[in-house]
């Protein structure tokens, strides 16, 4: 889904989480309202990592590739596709408006 991973160089998280926040709002409705729903789900699981061991870099590990448009990327790229996700995972509430 993002394909710009210049955003994830960025070294202040708050700089960051505003760059993400305004990709994925310029992100078609329904690919908004999907991706949302998934990492309000995958939120959810990381809330239990004390129990699961489902925590953000595990959850962007195991999903970060399938979130991710890897048409035409390297696999040296999913290290970046895995902290994108991470980002976004650890900023839920901040990136994703309330409804």
């Amino acid at each position: 889904m993002i394909s710009n991973f210049q955003i994830i160089g960025i070294d202040d998280d708050t700089q960051r989480r505003d760059q993400l926040h305004a990709l994925i709002n310029n992100l078609p409705d329904a690919h908004y309202a999907t991706l949302r729903a998934v990492i309000l789900h995958l939120d959810k699981v990381r809330i239990h990592s004390s129990q699961n061991c489902m925590n953000a870099v595990n959850l962007a590990i195991c999903f970060g590739l399938i979130l991710m448009d890897n048409s035409g990327s390297h696999i040296t790229d999913a290290g970046w596709q895995i902290r994108v996700v991470e980002s976004i995972i650890n900023s839920t509430f901040e990136i994703f408006d309330d409804d």
